[in-house]
């Protein structure tokens, strides 16, 4: 099989590569999100579809015209449409004429022989024992680069030089993307963090914070939200991410086994409940929880990212209004389309971290 997948930042991109690779897959990975997948994307769409749909959609266009026959993508169910991705993907790409296997990986709900005979296509033809081991170093990246990047929100504000962290992180990633030893993952990982510690001002240790919370792929996706977690620390903002890969993939194949998902996943609703007391599909109520948690952990503020005509992120941005005025805290809310403006974009981050700045300076007063 020559596999493809959609883009999702550095962390899907280079752990899935790690896992289909170490089972003999040949690997097709779509061009990096450009103008072009999402004129694709927007063109062969319904309007009315949200932005993460389009983009996924040029992605699959442009593997399939390099050669890709097989699609892997994750599915779903619930009030929100991402379920429906693969299906309505897969429709519009046979209307097209392009010719391939969509492989939709999601919780089996009963259909275990569909789900059975994917996982022997992914394996292919190795033994349960090398899925395992591929699927350990494959989460192994996961984890670790979440955690660099994590590390980079940290430094990026107190950097001294504009520019390193990135320039830190991007080497660290390439050395993990090049690596498939869980021990020299540890290492890189170890490295790539004192590196960061070196390029730190001491003077700069207090700057504004912010969680980043939304619907994960315009959140994660740095095509998509115009690079929003680097436009911030360049603005002396240190950005904290209310959602991950991580707890996302737990929750998806119900993998109850990983270490802390259902005490990460009880603070958050329980944050929540006071004002959404009911999963409304998607980042919906953990969303609203981790609002109510930023504030209440005296953060200065939160950013909500929002692909346009996304119903889940929309009952969330409702309720966000509720509980910014009960708490006294600052909620920006960005909605993303194909029309968005970068420039539009940078004024409204500027203003809000302007309005950050003078808030806390008047409390320190």
């Amino acid at each position: 099989m020559k596999v493809t997948f959609p883009n999702l930042g550095n962390i899907v991109t280079i752990a899935g590569k790690a896992l289909l690779l170490n089972l003999g897959h040949e690997i097709i990975l779509p061009p990096p999100n450009s103008k072009r997948t999402l004129d694709l994307g927007v063109r062969y769409s319904p309007e009315y579809c949200c932005l993460p749909l389009k983009i996924i959609l040029g992605n699959f266009i442009e593997a399939l015209e390099m050669g890709a026959d097989t699609i892997l993508m994750v599915g779903g169910w619930g009030p929100c449409r991402f379920g429906y991705y693969s299906e309505i993907q897969r429709i519009i790409l046979k209307s097209l004429g392009y010719k391939f296997k969509m492989i939709s990986l999601e919780v089996p709900h009963g259909n275990f022989v569909r789900m059975l005979r994917y996982v022997n296509l992914i394996k292919n033809k190795h033994s349960l024992n090398s899925l395992i081991k591929a699927g350990k170093i494959a989460w192994s990246k996961v984890i670790i680069i979440e955690e660099l990047e994590e590390e980079a929100l940290k430094t990026r504000p107190r950097e001294i030089n504009k520019g390193e962290t990135s320039r830190i992180l991007q080497q660290g990633l390439l050395f993990i993307d090049n690596t498939n030893s869980i021990k020299k993952l540890k290492e890189i990982k170890q490295k790539t963090i004192e590196n960061f510690n070196k390029i730190k001002d001491p003077q700069k240790n207090n700057p504004i914070k912010i969680r980043l919370v939304g619907e994960l792929y315009t959140a994660l996706e740095p095509f998509v939200n115009y690079n929003i977690e680097e436009k911030l620390g360049y603005l002396g903002v240190e950005v904290e991410r209310g959602v991950s890969v991580k707890p996302w993939v737990s929750s998806i194949f119900n993998l109850n086994f990983l270490k802390g998902r259902h005490k990460e996943k009880n603070i958050i609703e329980i944050a929540a409940n006071p004002y959404l007391s009911i999963s409304v599909g998607g980042e919906g109520q953990p969303t609203v929880g981790n609002v109510v948690l930023a504030a209440k952990k005296g953060f200065d503020g939160a950013i909500h990212v929002v692909p346009f005509t996304c119903m889940p992120e929309i009952v969330a941005e409702t309720i966000n209004k509720k509980v910014s005025d009960d708490l006294n805290f600052p909620v920006l809310t960005l909605i993303y389309d194909e029309q968005t403006g970068e420039e539009g974009l940078i004024t409204r981050l500027e203003a809000f971290t302007d309005l950050l700045k003078s808030r806390k300076n008047k409390l320190v007063l």
